[in-house]
C-alpha cells in the first residue's frame, strides 16, 4: 500500500489565510505533499486563486472577483480571520501558484467551484489546463468538480491531466461510474469512506481522495482505510499521524495529542453551504 498523500486544503488554512501564499508556504513547512485550490477570473481576464466568487469573506473588501481587475484585487488585504497573525496577505494569481508548485515539487488539485459561484465557469478549467500544460506540470496537477460532465470534457481535451469526481453521498459501484467519464479519482466526503468501497476502487485502478478531514479520529480512520489522499486544513496533524505506525495510532491519547497543535480557524464546507443557502434565500426574498 502506498503512503497516504496530504493535500493542504486552500493551503494550511487552519492556521493561515486561506488560498494565500502564506498558507501555501506554511503547508510545505507542515509536510504537505500538495495543495487543493479554487480559481476564478478577474475583470481583466486574469485567473486568481480564491474559493468564493466574491471577496467579502476573505478580504477587507466587498464585491465580485469578476468586477475587479487584478491590480485592484492586489490592493485588498486577504488576511481575514488571521489579522493578528498575518498583517498583510494578497490574493495570488494562478501563475504564481503554478510556479510555487513547480519550485517545491508539489501536487496541485484545482477544484471547479460552480456550486458556490454565480459566475460562468464553463471554460476556466480548460484555460487553466492549458496553462498547466504550457508549464510542463500535467503529471503534478489534477482537476476535480461536482460537475462530472465538465471533467469529462477536460479529460477529452487534456488526456494526460488527472481528473476527480466530487460527490457527497456514497456511490453504488463508484469505480464503474468513474470509468464512464475516464476519471482517475473519486473525491469522497470523508464520512462516506469505508474499507470495502476503497478496495473496490483500487481494484479498478481508481484513486480515493477524502475531503475535508481535520479531526484526529477521522484522519486515523482514513489512514487505516487506505485512502490515497487526505485533503485537510491541518497538514501538520495529518503528517504527524502518518508518521506513526498503526499500533502507535491506536494507542494514542487523542486529547493530549491534539493539545500540541494550534487552534483551527479555517472555514468549513458546511459553513460554505449554509452561507450559500442563506444568500440564495435572500435573493429569492428580493424577487
Amino acid at each position: 500500500m502506498e503512503q497516504l498523500k496530504i493535500w493542504a486544503h486552500r493551503g494550511a488554512s487552519a492556521y493561515a489565510p486561506e488560498n494565500t501564499m502564506e498558507a501555501f508556504k506554511l503547508a510545505v513547512k507542515q509536510q504537505a505533499d500538495g495543495l487543493d485550490i479554487t480559481i476564478h477570473r478577474t475583470k481583466d481576464g486574469e485567473i486568481v486563486v480564491i474559493h468564493d466568487d466574491t471577496i467579502d469573506r476573505t478580504s477587507n473588501g466587498t464585491g465580485k472577483v469578476a468586477n475587479y481587475t487584478l491590480a485592484e484585487l492586489k490592493e485588498f488585504n486577504f488576511n481575514a480571520r488571521f489579522e493578528q497573525e498575518y498583517t498583510r496577505a494578497e490574493i495570488p494569481t494562478f501563475l504564481e501558484v503554478l510556479q510555487f508548485v513547480k519550485e517545491n515539487n508539489l501536487a496541485l488539485n484545482i477544484e471547479e467551484n460552480f456550486i458556490f459561484s454565480d459566475n460562468d465557469l464553463s471554460d476556466i478549467s480548460l484555460e487553466a489546463a492549458r496553462l498547466v500544460a504550457e508549464h510542463g506540470l500535467t503529471k503534478q496537477v489534477s482537476f476535480s468538480s461536482f460537475d462530472h460532465g465538465s471533467m469529462a470534457q477536460l479529460k477529452e481535451a487534456y488526456p494526460d491531466i488527472r481528473t476527480g469526481l466530487l460527490f457527497l453521498e456514497e456511490l453504488h459501484r463508484g469505480e464503474a461510474y468513474a470509468k464512464t467519464v475516464n476519471a482517475d479519482a473519486l473525491h469522497v466526503f470523508f464520512i462516506n469512506i469505508g474499507h470495502e468501497n476503497i478496495n473496490q476502487m483500487h481494484e479498478a485502478g481508481v484513486k480515493v481522495h477524502a475531503w475535508t478531514v481535520n479531526d484526529v479520529p477521522y484522519i486515523k480512520s482514513m489512514l487505516d482505510a487506505g485512502v490515497d489522499v487526505a485533503i485537510t486544513d491541518c497538514p501538520d496533524v495529518c503528517s504527524d499521524l502518518r508518521s506513526l505506525d498503526k499500533a502507535a495510532r491506536d494507542g494514542l491519547d487523542e486529547e493530549k495529542f491534539k493539545a500540541g497543535y494550534g487552534k483551527v480557524k479555517s472555514y468549513s464546507f458546511l459553513e460554505s453551504l449554509y452561507d450559500k443557502m442563506a444568500k440564495n434565500e435572500g435573493q429569492e426574498g428580493q424577487e
